[in-house]
């Protein structure tokens, strides 16, 4: 009999032991299979899929990239032992277009900002991130948002590559667009430039291409450039701004040295000018070095230097007018641009009447600049007429300006006249303005010259005068000599003949040279001179061909010997008018002080006579007349006037000669009023014996000596 009832009342326990066991079997279960299909979604790369499990039925979640990864996901969840349900609650990311990821790098700081298809992807990102930077902040990766639309490829990988050049800058940014890739920032030095030009170019990923390079090259300062003319072509060195700059640089090298060849040897670095201003700097400077073969243009900054030999004039001077047609915010400071060479090197400066030419050669900008001074400031307000051109082939610059400014400060003297250089020599011709430039002039070329030139020609005039004034004035000081003479020789033999007929009387010169004299001014002038020694005192002037001669005759009949003497000597064309008045008689002397007074005279001068003849020497009229003034203070002497022979010839003929010359003497005495019975004329030969000592000078002995008794 079944005994139900009993049976019952053990369901319960037994249901409980069974749920027990399930309940406690489950939890292995479930945990093994959430292991396992984490590995399966790693493994299957859909490390985005999450799968949980009720026993053995899955619960599969996550944001899937596209609809074949969903599917992908859950059939290969499907196909793993010891699952035996999947509910597929996934859902498809948000789609992003363009699919962007940035990478920021500021020194020690990273941050990232933008998409990332998997978690997988971002973990992947940040290891790279901190490895490649060790020491770098790395923020930002939580917020990295995962996302469809990722392009074809490893991004991951190529965001990775990114960041490996962001190591190699101090800052910059890394952007992945799609499959564009765009990297931007300052390269610490050339050699990180070109490195990262080269990779990102190169060794970029395949999958994704290029969109922009935009690192930036190191900041040089001086922004240097230059383009020198080789044999072949046109060398291009230095640097060159950002952006375009190349291409417009290269098309004006083009048009400068057209069908040259071009090497360009340019590196792009920062730090320029403004581009604009810059490319119209280097295109005004190869216009000139298209005027320079074998020339050279270099840029620093905002300065210009131009360097070469210029093969003829026309393009010097263009190269010279540039210099002042530079663009706004440039200028040239260096112009080493050599001038064509001429043979022979010469230059001048001509002064007329209307103004200065300055003409020839000169050895460089600055020397004809200094020149050019030296003129302005010698002739303030006088036209210049600069003919002056720059040339190679002369002295060097420095002993030309020296040379030529001592030129022209001669020239200043000058009323009309020109200075002329040949390499090293100089010449100068002209008159001189007035007397004293004229010695001032002479005193300076009879000097070395500067600069070791040599002075190839000298023909400097005195200057003209009208009326030509000269003028002798004797007193008690000696004789004062002023006004002009022509001839310096002729001069100086007047002052030389002054100093005899004089006596030895003090001279004082204040005359100067100057041309315009009448003909025959010479003898005028010394016919003036000896009979002014005749007077006491008194001037003779002459004026062009007048002489007024006035003074004070030292007894009366040598007033009308003196105008008898003028008119009969003074040359053709010559008047004279002769104002003279006469002396007071000499106060009576005594035999010895008339003595003491005719031998203190002729120990200052000598009577001379013509040459073998007992004829006076016009010369000694100054002398004999002061002999005959004392003679008139001794009115009771008698004076002996003894003539004395020399030794050479016949000794009756010289005896005979001593006593003419004596007695001419005595007849000159005679006419200025002395008593000739007061004179005794005696002759002595050298027989005879001598009454006193020869005081002459002469070494024959030859002389006039006057005793009185």
């Amino acid at each position: 009999m079944c005994r139900w009832r009993a049976w019952w009342k053990g369901l319960p326990p037994l249901a409980l032991l069974i749920a027990a066991a399930v309940f406690f079997s489950r939890a292995p279960v479930e945990s093994d299979l959430s292991e396992r299909a984490e590995n399966l979604m790693n493994e299957i790369g859909e490390s985005w899929a999450r799968a949980s499990f009720d026993g053995r039925d899955a619960l599969l979640q996550g944001e899937a990239l596209s609809e074949d990864a969903r599917l992908k996901v859950r059939a290969e969840l499907a196909r793993m032992s010891g699952v035996r349900t999947v509910e597929d609650r996934t859902t498809l990311l948000p789609e992003r277009r363009p699919f962007t990821l940035s990478a920021i790098r500021d020194g020690s700081n990273l941050r990232l900002e933008g998409y990332v298809p998997s978690r997988y992807a971002r973990v992947r990102i940040v290891e790279a991130a901190r490895t490649m930077l060790p020491g770098v902040t790395v923020s930002g990766a939580e917020g990295l948002v995962r996302a469809r639309g990722v392009p074809a490829g490893d991004f991951a990988g190529v965001v990775a590559f990114g960041i490996a050049q962001l190591a190699k800058m101090p800052s910059g940014r890394v952007t992945i667009s799609d499959d564009a890739f765009s990297i931007e920032g300052r390269a610490p030095d050339f050699a990180t430039y070109d490195a990262l030009e080269v990779t990102v170019r190169t060794e970029l990923p395949s999958d994704f291409k290029l969109a922009r390079f935009a690192v930036l090259p190191p900041a040089v300062s001086p922004f240097l450039w230059s383009a020198q003319r080789e044999e072949d072509g046109v060398q291009l060195s230095g640097y060159i701004p950002l952006g375009d700059a190349r291409r417009s640089l290269l098309d004006a090298v083009r048009g400068a040295v057209p069908g040259a060849a071009i090497s360009d040897q340019l590196r792009l670095a920062d730090g320029a000018p403004p581009t604009d201003g810059w490319l119209r700097a280097a295109a005004f400077a190869l216009q000139q070095l298209g005027r320079l073969p074998g020339g050279k243009v270099t840029l620093s900054d905002t300065t210009i230097a131009l360097e070469g030999r210029a093969p003829d004039f026309a393009a010097y001077d263009a190269l010279a007018a540039a210099r002042r047609a530079v663009p706004e915010g440039y200028t040239v400071t260096r112009f080493a641009v050599e001038p064509p060479t001429v043979a022979p090197f010469t230059w001048g400066v001509l002064r007329g009447a209307n103004g200065l030419r300055v003409v020839g050669y000169a050895p460089s900008e600055d020397a004809k600049r200094l020149v050019g001074d030296a003129v302005r400031a010698a002739f303030p307000g006088v036209p210049v007429s600069d003919e002056m051109r720059i040339a190679s082939g002369g002295p060097s610059a420095e002993t030309w300006v020296a040379a030529t400014v001592f030129g022209v400060n001669q020239l200043a003297k000058l009323r009309i006249g020109e200075i002329r250089g040949i390499g090293a020599k100089l010449s100068i011709i002209g008159e001189a303005q007035d007397s004293a430039a004229y010695g001032a002039v002479s005193t300076a070329l009879a000097a070395p010259l500067p600069g070791g030139f040599a002075l190839e020609k000298s023909d400097v005039r005195p200057p003209v005068v009208k009326p030509y004034v000269f003028g002798l004035r004797k007193d008690g000081q000696g004789l004062t000599v002023s006004g002009f003479y022509p001839v310096r020789q002729d001069h100086d033999a007047l002052l030389a003949l002054a100093r005899v007929q004089l006596l030895g009387a003090a001279v004082n010169d204040v005359s100067a040279v100057a041309l315009g004299a009448p003909d025959g001014f010479a003898r005028a002038a010394a016919v003036a001179l000896r009979e002014l020694a005749r007077l006491e005192g008194g001037e003779a002037r002459l004026d062009d061909q007048k002489l007024r001669f006035s003074g004070t005759a030292l007894y009366p009949a040598a007033v009308d010997a003196i105008r008898a003497a003028l008119a009969a000597d003074l040359p053709a064309g010559f008047s004279a008018e002769v104002t003279l008045e006469i002396a007071p008689p000499p106060p009576p002397m005594d035999k010895v002080s008339c003595q003491k007074a005719l031998t203190d005279l002729l120990s200052r001068g000598s009577v001379s006579f013509q040459k073998g003849s007992a004829a006076l020497d016009p010369t000694s009229r100054g002398l004999l007349d002061h002999l005959a003034a004392v003679a008139s203070g001794c009115p009771e002497a008698t004076i002996e006037i003894a003539g004395h022979s020399g030794a050479q010839g016949d000794g009756a003929d010289n005896h005979d000669l001593a006593a003419q010359r004596a007695q001419s003497v005595a007849d000159y005495f005679a006419q200025a009023g002395i008593s000739a019975g007061r004179l005794v004329a005696i002759g002595y030969g050298e027989s005879d014996g001598l009454p006193a000592a020869n005081t002459t000078g002469l070494p024959d002995g030859r002389r006039i000596e006057f005793i009185v008794r």
